[in-house]
């Protein structure tokens, strides 16, 4: 079975080490919590690989980079419930 978390799991983990971390460390972190194959899934769409995470939570304004190149949460965050329901996303098999 993937192992497969919702990308919320993400922004618990950066809720509980706020600033702490740059990109490359978060990414370490990610595996060191839920293993090198993690991937993660939103409340729609596709898995991603947990390089990819970060971008995604970014791009999405649920996380931002401080003047000190600190992964931080960003400041008007609203996260919605969909961690609950989750049940896992399509994981893409890369081909």
């Amino acid at each position: 079975m993937p192992n497969v978390k919702h990308i919320h799991e993400v922004i618990f983990l950066i809720e509980q080490h706020n600033t702490q971390w740059t990109p490359e460390e978060l990414t370490l972190a990610i595996g060191e919590t839920w293993g090198e194959d993690v991937r993660f899934g939103s409340c729609s769409g596709t898995a991603f690989p947990k390089e990819d995470a970060l971008e995604f939570l970014v791009n999405r304004q649920k996380a931002v980079l401080t003047a000190e190149g600190k992964v931080a949460l960003h400041p008007s965050l609203k996260i919605c419930n969909g961690h609950q329901q989750f049940t896992g996303a399509e994981v893409d098999s890369g081909n």
